[in-house]
């Protein structure tokens, strides 16, 4: 009897977490709609302009990589490394760009009383084992971290150093396989995973925006949106 009735207490106890977290999450995800509801005209146009001149610029990143790998595909060596030097280029700009604004977005949100909610990143969405290690990072501070200003912080200093960790490996693949160095395909093979994770790190730090421009509107700071 006394073991049927701590099986039963310990489940009753799971059940109730699971659901509180079911709850939890059903519930973030209607609170996070609802914010998206107080974005303003002046906050999309913004948003629009910013999300346009990062686009092109990975645009001409991607364009230059796909060139690369397709030159490399007709046998052409030399031009396809010419080609991943210059990508790479590209990136060398991007991604301190990206950083600079991650840090004035943290910046501004310390402006706001009440942040929009954020969801700390998806280890399953990236490639590159390091920033893999640091979405869960993301994920294990976030519980417990108490205010949405925290959390949307930390997500901020993760991107940020994601970007960083990126651009770093993607210099050392580019310089192995410039100088001929041994096993020049799995260099590719990490090339092409972190054009990817640049991918994702860049859609989540323009939600991440998109987040703070709401929390700016709703309380009526256009002001600040002036500034950024």
């Amino acid at each position: 009897m006394a073991l049927a009735s701590t099986i039963f207490t310990v489940f009753a106890v799971l059940s109730s977490l699971l659901l509180i977290y079911l709850l939890g999450r059903r519930n973030e995800g209607s609170v996070r709609r609802d914010w998206d509801m107080l974005l303003t005209p002046q906050g999309e146009k913004l948003y629009r302009m910013i999300e346009g001149r990062v686009h092109n610029e990975m645009a001409l990143a991607d364009m230059t990589y796909d060139e690369a790998f397709s030159v490399r595909e007709l046998g052409s060596v030399d031009d396809a490394k010419q080609l991943l030097d210059l990508g790479y280029k590209v990136i060398e700009k991007f991604s301190p760009n990206m950083m600079r604004l991650l840090a004035a977005m943290a910046s501004f949100s310390r402006m706001v009383s009440a942040m929009a909610p954020v969801t700390p990143l998806r280890p399953r969405d990236f490639k590159l084992a390091q920033i893999v290690s640091l979405a869960y990072l993301n994920g294990l501070l976030h519980q417990f971290l108490v205010s949405t200003a925290e959390r949307y912080r930390l997500r901020l200093y993760i991107l940020g150093r994601s970007f960083a960790l990126g651009s770093r490996y993607l210099l050392d693949s580019t310089q192995r396989i410039i100088q001929g160095e041994p096993e020049a395909d799995r260099e590719w093979e990490q090339i092409q995973a972190i054009r990817e994770d640049f991918q994702t790190l860049t859609d989540e730090s323009l939600e991440s925006l998109k987040a703070l421009l709401t929390s700016l509107a709703a309380e009526r700071r256009e002001d600040v949106l002036r500034r950024l």
